[in-house]
């Protein structure tokens, strides 16, 4: 009986590694740091694709319009023509950087951007944007959404 309990510990304890060392090796890829004002924006990953050392993932996700509605992010509040800093902890693939406007008609628009800083609209209004980068073990695109004022 003590031999049993000792193999289904040692089974266990397996498992919890296996899956410990899977997630290490298979991480989703890094989120955008996105900051006006020197104050953080929501964001909402949308499709990717992932390659970690024993598989790949890829995810197909909504539109930015509807991922910022489903997870429920509030438009950050700012400035006209502020400046939007877009950062990462692991830094993307060189030019491989860049953010679309979505319209209210489901189209979208190139944004330029300087050195990961985008400048938004003189407007008044409610921007949602999607940021898209590469990395050599993939690729992602992230949503985010605010208010000019």
């Amino acid at each position: 009986m003590k031999k049993i309990f000792i193999m289904l510990l040692i089974l266990v304890g397996l498992g919890f590694g296996i899956y410990f060392v899977v997630g290490l090796f298979n991480p989703t890829p890094p989120s955008p740091i996105i900051t006006v004002d020197e104050k953080e924006l929501d964001v909402a990953r949308g499709s990717y694709c992932w390659e970690g050392l024993f598989n790949a993932t890829c995810a197909d996700t909504i539109s930015p319009p509807e991922l910022v509605e489903h997870h429920r992010i509030e438009p950050a509040i700012v400035t006209s023509e502020a400046e939007l800093k877009i950062e990462f902890e692991k830094e993307p693939n060189e030019n491989t950087v860049g953010v679309t406007r979505w319209l209210s008609n489901n189209e979208v628009e190139g944004v330029s951007l300087n050195n990961n800083v985008l400048i938004v609209p003189k407007e008044r209004g409610i921007y949602i944007y999607d940021v898209h980068a590469s990395w050599d073990k993939g690729s992602s695109s992230y949503a985010f959404i605010i208010e000019v004022q």
